[in-house]
């Protein structure tokens, strides 16, 4: 593409990916990939939340994303995407947590079928001092004195799952992109990829990178290019609806003669029976009129 084309980066996508409510999957693969690696499982998508994202003052929190997800044991927890500053990142993050399960409780949830909250931060500045790209914390607590790790068991009144202190507090992934070190190793590091490069890797492990390629090479066009882009699809569609349709009907004309020629064929070997045309009709499903000409066809050729 060409260098005065917009460029829509991959976090900022994000909004834009979510506005197509059939269909969340891209969102959903990189939010997979990054709980996997704290050895959560994989993640749909239920809801959006009408908290700051879509309602509130955007100079009181930007976040990118902020919706409720649900793993395949049916575990639901709400995730926050947003793309931080430097010089206040920790302290964003910390307020935009407490906000998003004031904001959620409410609205009227029951806060016993959300197990937690997980805030993302996409950082694009180096911080720490390891040599990884994604910082990962969670709330521990211990008792003072022997700092023996508190055990608090919580039961979810609905399901009867028991969940431990720890795993009901938020957690926090912060993700630096520019320490991102460019080796395709996991799932993970194909997303990483892309937010460092907004662009796809030539070799990829994650499914959506094709999704996510297609994404973006839409989400570059500058609006003409878009409009064009939008016009080739629905003349694409157009053509592809009136071939389908084509096809069905000469499927249905096919089948139509199929059972006019099984029709005659039983009224034939009846008439060599000699059976009554009351009866013929009644098996062969001619009407009273095909009948007829069958049996005025009959009577050329025998003459």
């Amino acid at each position: 593409m060409n260098k005065d084309k917009p460029l829509i980066s991959f976090d900022y996508a994000i909004k834009y990916l979510l506005k197509d409510k059939g269909d969340y999957s891209i969102v959903e693969g990189f939010i997979s990939a990054l709980l996997k690696t704290k050895g959560y499982k994989d993640v749909k998508i239920i809801a959006l939340l009408e908290t700051e994202s879509n309602a509130e003052d955007s100079k009181t929190k930007r976040s990118l994303a902020d919706v409720v997800v649900e793993d395949q044991d049916h575990n639901k927890y709400i995730i926050e995407i947003e793309r931080s500053v430097k010089d206040s990142f920790i302290h964003k993050s910390c307020f935009n947590t407490s906000r998003l399960i004031v904001d959620n409780l409410s609205q009227g949830e029951d806060y016993t079928d959300i197990v937690k909250v997980f805030h993302i931060s996409l950082l694009y500045f180096p911080i720490g001092n390891g040599p990884g790209a994604i910082y990962h914390g969670k709330t521990i607590i211990h008792e003072v004195e022997t700092h023996e790790k508190l055990s608090v068991h919580i039961k979810n009144k609905k399901t009867n799952e028991i969940f431990d202190a720890t795993d009901i507090l938020p957690e926090y992934f912060f993700i630096s992109v520019p320490l991102f070190n460019d080796r395709l190793e996991k799932e993970i590091d194909d997303w990483l990829y892309v937010l460092k490069y907004d662009g796809v890797p030539a070799t990829f492990h994650s499914p959506y990178m094709k999704q996510v390629a297609e994404k973006l090479d839409i989400l570059k066009m500058s609006k003409a290019e878009r409009a064009t882009y939008s016009s080739y699809l629905k003349v694409l569609y157009n053509d592809r609806d009136e071939l389908q349709y084509a096809e069905a009907k000469g499927e249905a004309r096919g089948e139509a003669k199929g059972e006019a020629k099984k029709a005659r064929e039983i009224a034939l070997e009846m008439l060599k029976d000699n059976e009554m045309d009351e009866k013929i009709i009644k098996y062969s499903k001619l009407t009273l009129i095909e009948l007829e000409e069958l049996k005025a066809e009959l009577e050329k050729i025998k003459s």
